[in-house]
């Protein structure tokens, strides 16, 4: 038994499911059955942030409580777009069980730091681009 082509179909018949369209579900309230009521927010226990010496970033952390109880850390950078404005977010999630290996992490790479600054001659370069970057915009209104 062959099919007739598309083409010959009624205008009003709905096309086979071979085709991808299937209508959407529908509960018992005639609407349509994705509406999920909006997760609540997790209680914010601990945040701060601070604004980079490079004005389009910001850094924030909190800490947070899961619906289990469990905490965990949302590290997140914040960096504008020049070009648009728009704010870019890229954020890192650390569960509860995981702070131990990372806090150790945190705390031998800030002993490295320590033990291996930034030599003199490019704290003076960065030095001198920050002084110039912020230079520019009081020179370009004048």
């Amino acid at each position: 038994m062959s099919r007739p082509p598309s083409s010959a179909r009624r205008p009003n018949q709905t096309p086979s499911r071979r085709s991808g369209f299937r209508p959407p579900p529908r509960n018992t309230t005639g609407g349509p059955a994705t509406s999920v009521a909006p997760k609540a927010e997790h209680e914010i226990l601990f945040q701060q942030y601070f604004k980079s010496v490079n004005p389009q970033r910001t850094y924030a952390a909190q800490l947070k409580r899961a619906n289990n109880g469990n905490h965990f850390l949302v590290l997140t950078e914040g960096k504008r777009d020049e070009s648009t404005g728009e704010v870019r977010k890229t954020r890192l999630f650390l569960y509860g069980e995981d702070f131990i290996e990372f806090f150790k992490l945190l705390q031998a790479t800030a002993q490295f730091i320590r033990a291996n600054p930034v030599p003199d001659e490019v704290k003076k370069k960065r030095g001198r681009f920050w002084a110039k970057k912020a230079d520019a915009p009081a020179n370009a209104t004048a």
